[in-house]
């Protein structure tokens, strides 16, 4: 979480002005910013409970304050990407900010924003006390100090993630301390960075803090430190007034390693300099700055030779031209002197301009078929390596070690972001799907579950291509980090990738003996597996409902029978399972294991699948000859679906006062798909009817947002919402009984 104090952008204003178009915002967000959206929002200390009067009790009191120009501050409190606050937390941190800024008692109007994935809070309070008509002054002034320490509490008590740079953590006995930073983080300097990522290569600097910062750091004396850097293949030499560090032929500023090595430092600990014995120096050869696309690396050292050698080969042939230039004046003076000054002067003009111009046409030949040196990216992507070119831009999340000053390691350990790449190419060459949906959930200690889909932009989501997979794979190992469980959702246009969830070793096996091949098979944990059937669509308007049918049945027959939607998430190999119950004594969380790959198509599952495409189609040649499809009164457009939406909304004012439509076309849909509605019924009904519910209908793409409704009914957020809504599921069905036995009565009639 992070905090800041808001400053004023128009001081010039009226005061009543400035807090009045304050706390509108606050409160109506999307007038300004229709992306923003409010989730939870509140007052307190006030005598009214509507908005208009609260910003009137708050302008009229500020007024009173005449020697503050404004009395009001406004405060933020934003949450990280994927955290999402309960209105319970919210009124509790305003609670907790008021209490700490010692404001208890003074107008205070708040809630709770939130655009794409990130949630904050706007606080605005009043620092006029109503009953000593004084403003108050928060701790002297220093209240963004105090806010930092505000917000340690607040991240302990609620148990939110806290910012690396936090100023302020709360101990174990309930004190607030200020961080400080244990382990000073030593790298090579910019200058050095730019050439490493230009060329991948190390920096000699970043070799001399690598094998000579532990040296240095705990020698005891001149000898012990000159023996064990000489074992390094490292010579350390008085110069001037200084000192530097060999790395082979390149000097390194013994300063430049860590201020602490400087001559004059070192002296000081360990006395007059003493200069060691070292064998000869040898040519720095160059190292790789990563264990990232190293082979790569080493092609494109070739590469970098050859330009080499092409400059040499220029330098030589402009330095033999220069020769032979020379040697032609002094042949054509020597033979012109006889002819007097004024010759000799016309001569040197002519030869001048003569050889000039030979000069200028070899260095324009040379230009023209110069190869320019390419950074190693650039390069990288000018061979069509775009795989290997995000790789090693994002490499710094790949690395194990990042800026470790350590002695040379014996074995380098494979790091484990290429282990996640290696298992996620495996498994995609299995799954064989068009695009990959990313979800990360971060599953709390109560139970509580909170999820985002990486990425999804403006409700939208379409999941990435096995090549866009790679390059995020940074940002998810990050995520995993944090605290987040990653999961695959394989999306395909002409295949079913059907998930067959929480098995166990007998039902895994009872699985395969029935027949069916599984592509994948992951142990999520120890003990407990999940597989993937893959089987091509049949081409129909059933494709989804079968989807859903076939991965209910073999849910129910071998693994978890609360899963009835084809498309369904699940763990994402290679990363860790971060379920709470699963946290071994050292911290430690197994990771999700893919033991089984093969690209092939499940017979056995195509095969029922036929069948229940054939219960389908006879159940609709019975509905068609049995019952007359009629609408809702309030509908012009006909079918089941648009007759359960009207229904469903009427339900919906009797309980609820609508202020976000859009939220009631969700619960809609929620309920519609919890009735056995299909995805293409579903996105009908709200195709027809959302518009019609609303004073203003147009300026809106109705069908993409009846997409992206549906999308949500029937994503992994529809998913978690009706494992939370279940107990309602039996009265959303007798609202759609009592209206199909409203329809029986008037066709009677």
């Amino acid at each position: 979480m992070i905090v800041k104090k808001v400053k004023r952008t128009s001081p010039n204003r009226p005061k009543a002005w400035q807090i009045g178009n304050l706390v509108d915002y606050i409160r109506f967000p999307h007038d300004r910013k229709p992306q923003e959206k409010v989730e939870h929002a509140g007052g307190k200390n006030f005598l009214t409970s509507t908005h208009v009067g609260q910003k009137v009790e708050m302008i009229a009191l500020a007024r009173e304050s005449v020697h503050s120009k404004m009395p009001v501050q406004h405060w933020i409190f934003s949450w990280q990407e994927g955290e999402q606050p309960t209105r319970e937390q919210v009124d509790e941190i305003v609670d907790i900010f008021l209490a700490g800024m010692e404001l208890e008692g003074h107008q205070t109007i708040y809630a709770l924003h939130h655009n794409t994935d990130n949630y904050h809070l706007h606080i605005a309070v009043n620092r006029m006390n109503a009953e000593t008509g004084k403003v108050i002054q928060p701790h002297r002034g220093f209240d963004i100090e105090e806010a930092h320490k505000i917000l340690a509490r607040i991240e302990h008590k609620q148990g939110w993630h806290s910012e690396k740079n936090a100023r302020y953590v709360m101990l174990e006995n309930g004190e607030i301390a200020r961080r400080r930073s244990l382990v000073r983080d030593i790298k090579p300097r910019a200058a050095a960075q730019d050439m490493e990522c230009a060329t991948g290569e190390k920096s000699a600097q970043r070799i001399a803090q690598e094998r000579g910062h532990a040296i240095m750091q705990n020698a005891a004396s001149w000898e012990e430190m000159h023996a064990q850097l000489a074992e390094a293949g490292l010579r350390f030499e008085k110069k001037g007034s200084g000192a530097v560090i060999w790395v082979g032929d390149i000097a390194v500023k013994a300063s430049s390693v860590d201020r602490a090595f400087s001559l004059k430092k070192l002296i000081g600990r360990w006395g007059p300099f003493i200069a060691g014995t070292y064998p000869a120096r040898q040519p720095h050869s160059p190292e790789p700055v990563s264990d990232v696309a190293t082979k790569e690396w080493h092609d494109y050292q070739q590469y970098c030779a050859e330009i080499r050698q092409e400059k040499e080969e220029k330098k030589r042939a402009e330095a033999a031209l220069r020769q032979r230039q020379r040697e032609q004046r002094q042949s054509a003076l020597s033979r012109l002197a006889r002819y007097g000054v004024s010759v000799l002067n016309i001569a040197r003009h002519c030869l001048k301009v003569q050889q000039r111009r030979e000069r200028l046409l070899l260095r324009r030949s040379r230009q023209a078929n110069e190869m320019r040196k390419l950074r190693f990216e650039t390069w990288l992507r000018a061979q069509g390596q775009n795989r290997q070119a995000d790789m090693w831009r994002h490499r710094s999340a790949l690395e194990e070690n990042r800026h470790t000053p350590a002695p040379i390691p014996t074995a380098a350990p494979e790091p484990k972001g290429l282990a996640v790449l290696e298992a996620f190419q495996r498994y995609a060459d299995a799954v064989n799907a068009d695009r990959y949906r990313v979800t990360c959930i971060r599953m709390e200690l109560d139970g509580e579950k909170k999820a985002f889909i990486l990425d999804k932009q403006g409700g939208i989501t379409r999941g990435f291509t096995p090549e866009e997979i790679a390059g995020h794979l940074p940002e998810m190992l990050r995520l995993q980090q944090r605290g987040e469980n990653i999961y695959y959702t394989p999306l395909s246009e002409n295949k079913h990738h059907i998930l067959v969830d929480d098995m166990s070793t007998e039902s895994l096996i009872r699985l395969q003996k029935d027949g069916y091949r599984p592509s994948v098979i992951l142990e999520s944990s120890p003990g407990n597996f999940q597989c993937l059937l893959t089987i091509p669509k049949l081409g129909n308007r059933f494709d989804r409902d079968v989807g859903n049918r076939l991965t209910e049945r073999l849910n129910r027959e071998y693994g978890d029978r609360n899963i009835c939607g084809c498309i369904h998430p699940h763990r994402a190999p290679g990363f860790e399972n971060r379920k709470p119950k699963h946290r071994r004594d050292d911290g430690a969380y197994p990771e999700v294991r893919l033991l089984f790959v093969e690209k092939r198509q499940c017979g056995k599952a195509l095969l029922l699948s036929r069948r229940i495409e054939g219960e389908y189609v006879e159940a609709e040649k019975q509905r068609q000859t049995t019952r007359v499809r009629r609408a809702y009164p309030h509908s012009r457009y006909p079918g089941d679906a648009v007759s359960a939406y009207w229904a469903h909304l009427e339900d919906i004012r009797r309980h609820l006062a609508i202020e976000d439509y859009s939220r009631v076309d969700a619960m809609i849909a929620l309920r519609l798909r919890a009735n056995g509605h299909s995805y293409d019924t579903v996105m009908e009904a709200i195709f027809h009817c959302a518009p019609a519910i609303r004073e203003k209908s147009g300026g809106r793409n109705w069908k993409r947002y009846a997409e992206r409704t549906a999308g949500y009914a029937f994503g992994m957020a529809g998913d978690i919402a009706l494992q939370r809504n279940e107990r309602y599921q039996a009265a959303w069905l007798k609202v759609e009984e009592k209206t199909r036995e409203r329809e029986a009565m008037q066709r009677h009639r």
